[in-house]
């Protein structure tokens, strides 16, 4: 009996340990997700950085490549062929007569000069790694942007939430205080059916909110890498977060104008093209090659009047070539790789005014929301005492059902704008920190 107890007990202590198979959608089920800790989670499951990563190691890869022109190539190399004549011919050179013949051996060329496109070519891959670098860089600023606006745009509908909820008590107070007085032949019925209709309308804007806050839910879990029907906790309120910006508007400027990623990839896509067309530039010099051949080769004549050899034998030589006209294809490729470095070098200017106009704009928003912020607040203290006096108002039957219904629609709104100001704030300081080409996973 004892050792089907201690029996027992290890099965169930085995049954309780954690297995590696599980995906990273039902990893932490119902696992707590801070703003900051979302963002995180992005940055490790989201498939569009994961790609970008990829991206950046095939670029080193091709770095790699561009390298290896710079070093000799070796092969090792085999012939072997029959020489069959139809009739045997006089001849005074013995090397047309019928025979087998076979050579192996090693071969090795070197690339001395190529027009400088080897060098061109490495350079190019250097600065196409430094491309997608920024690339990466982009894709994390952008998916965390989009996190923290998702993850505000959550908290937004959670304060509506609390909003029409609050609603909905308050209407349900006065829709008993309205049945009260009906029943006593203080006030008429159609109050109470105004009352249920608020009710009503009311109850059908939680719903709405109840299913937006689903839709934020679901689309956090996508940005994360879980399932929609992952069950996550994302916490935080949007009073939580710092209000601080810390730049004036000429270092925002600076500091987009240096950092910013796809500035960089503009500007590193102009250095590319330019490198397309010293490559294109490269075919009007010439080509110089060194090689040298360790070789067996071997004869035997089916004529017996000759005799077979076999000999080995090294050679090393230099190869020189000279495109001097090619129809005109270097010329013509080279003035479109020009046209296209200009091109390119009109939309880093572009981009430049850009992202100047980007950070202007993000620091006039967050100026705006936190104006809004204040005057909401007030207004929600008006409201809020406007009601209270609409209320007593009523219950001594001093103030109508109407004036009552009207001051509790402005509460719900001015509650709803002041939730609204605060998550534009906040939605606005994300942008600004997108826009300066800045990671602030927690809106520091």
């Amino acid at each position: 009996m004892r050792c089907h107890i201690v029996f027992s007990i290890f099965l169930l202590l085995f049954a309780a340990l954690p297995t590696s198979g599980h995906t990273a959608s039902t990893a932490g089920q119902g696992a707590t997700f801070t703003m900051e800790q979302a963002v995180a989670q992005a940055m490790k499951a989201n498939p569009s950085v994961e790609s970008k990563v990829l991206q950046l190691e095939r670029a080193k890869m091709d770095v790699g490549v561009a390298q290896s022109y710079f070093w000799p190539r070796v092969s090792l190399v085999a012939t072997t062929n029959r020489v069959e004549n139809y009739e045997e011919v006089q001849t005074y050179n013995n090397d047309n007569l019928t025979s087998s013949n076979w050579s192996k051996g090693l071969r090795a060329s070197l690339s001395l000069f190529a027009g400088f496109a080897h060098l061109n070519n490495l350079q190019k891959s250097r600065i196409t790694t430094d491309i997608e670098k920024a690339r990466l860089q982009l894709a994390r600023l952008e998916l965390g942007c989009n996190v923290q606006l998702q993850f505000l745009n959550l908290l937004k509908c959670r304060e509506n939430l609390k909003t029409a909820q609050e609603s909905v008590e308050r209407i349900r107070t006065q829709l008993k205080a309205a049945e009260a007085f009906a029943k006593e032949g203080l006030a008429p019925y159609v109050n109470v059916l105004q009352n249920q209709a608020e009710l009503a309308r009311a109850q059908q804007q939680v719903i709405r909110v109840n299913n937006d806050i689903r839709n934020a839910e679901v689309q956090l879990n996508r940005y994360l890498g879980f399932t929609p029907d992952y069950r996550a906790r994302y916490v935080g309120n949007l009073k939580d977060y710092s209000s601080h910006v810390g730049y004036t508007e000429e270092e925002a400027v600076k500091t987009a104008l240096r950092q910013r990623p796809d500035l960089m990839v503009a500007q590193k896509s102009v250095e590319v093209a330019y490198k397309d067309m010293h490559i294109d530039m490269g075919q009007f010099l010439p080509r110089v090659d060194a090689t040298y051949d360790n070789m067996s080769v071997s004869k035997d004549y089916k004529n017996s009047l000759y005799e077979g050899y076999t000999r080995n034998y090294w050679a090393a030589g230099l190869n020189f070539s000279w495109d001097v006209f090619s129809g005109g294809s270097a010329v013509f490729a080279s003035l479109a790789d020009h046209k296209k470095a200009m091109a390119l070098q009109k939309d880093y200017e572009d981009a430049l005014s850009g992202a100047r106009a980007d950070v202007i704009r993000a620091l006039l928003d967050i100026n705006a929301a936190k104006e809004l912020i204040t005057t909401s607040r007030k207004g929600v203290d008006a409201a809020r005492e406007s009601y209270d006096m609409a209320n007593k108002r009523y219950l001594t039957s001093v103030g109508t059902i109407t004036e009552l219904l009207d001051a509790q629609l402005r509460l719900t709104q001015a509650q709803d704008d002041a939730s609204q100001a605060l998550a534009e704030y906040h939605s606005a300081r994300a942008r600004f920190f997108y826009h300066i080409g800045r990671e602030n996973p927690g809106l520091k």
